[in-house]
């Protein structure tokens, strides 16, 4: 009797022992398959980051499959980049960009002022609301006003920009895009890119604006 006792009571440990094995296996099945529904769901959101410029060269705007790409490299404190940006950007991409002919990067080429540097590194806060292009405007309209890129400034031009001046002082105060420029003056140097504004037009360097359209027509005509 007691030998069937001892043998009923190895059995029921041995079904606890295989119970719990199976609920420890589902357990990390689960958890394998919860990384993986995260990974899918964030890792999109990363690559749409580095998409608005945040850790990529340029700020993209219009159609990835239009027949003509351009890079414009640009500082803020560059004063043919503010005449293109005052005179001609707004046509540009009018006539090309909107129009589904060019695919357009802004670069941040910046000098070593601190005004630029600062500068750069409040249009990436900009990029994270998705709102640089309005903001990059702001900067150049104010480029040339005195103490135009001091911390206050920079954060009264998130205001007229429409973003959400709250998360935007965070972001300024914050070390998060301090050194993000770095990666497109790497880019810039790797292809030869050395002065503000430059031009690359489907891989054509093209040093100031004033034969852009030309280039552009040039490979829309081919």
């Amino acid at each position: 009797m007691s030998t069937n006792l001892n043998k009923r009571e190895l059995l029921r440990q041995k079904r606890i022992q295989q119970k719990k094995r199976n609920i420890t296996t589902a357990v990390l099945i689960a958890a394998a398959a919860l990384i993986l529904v995260l990974a899918l769901v964030i890792l999109p959101n990363i690559l749409l980051n580095l998409s608005h410029g945040l850790g990529s060269p340029g700020f993209p705007i219009g159609d990835p499959d239009a027949p003509v790409t351009v890079y414009e490299f640009s500082s803020y404190t560059c004063s043919h980049c503010y005449d293109f940006n005052e005179n001609a950007a707004k046509a540009f991409i009018a006539n090309y960009v909107d129009t589904g002919k060019v695919y357009f990067k802004y670069v941040n080429l910046p000098s070593d002022s601190e005004d630029s540097l600062l500068a750069a590194k409040a249009s990436y806060c900009a990029a994270a609301q998705e709102k640089f292009y309005d903001y990059k405007d702001q900067l150049f309209t104010y480029a040339s006003v005195t103490d135009g890129f001091s911390e206050t400034n920079l954060i009264q031009y998130a205001s007229l920009a429409g973003l959400d001046r709250e998360a935007f002082e965070t972001c300024l105060a914050s070390d998060k895009y301090t050194t993000a420029y770095r990666q497109d003056i790497q880019f810039a140097s790797q292809n030869g890119v050395n002065a503000t504004p430059t031009f690359l037009v489907n891989g054509q360097e093209l040093v100031g604006a004033s034969e852009l359209e030309a280039a552009v027509e040039k490979y829309l005509n081919n």
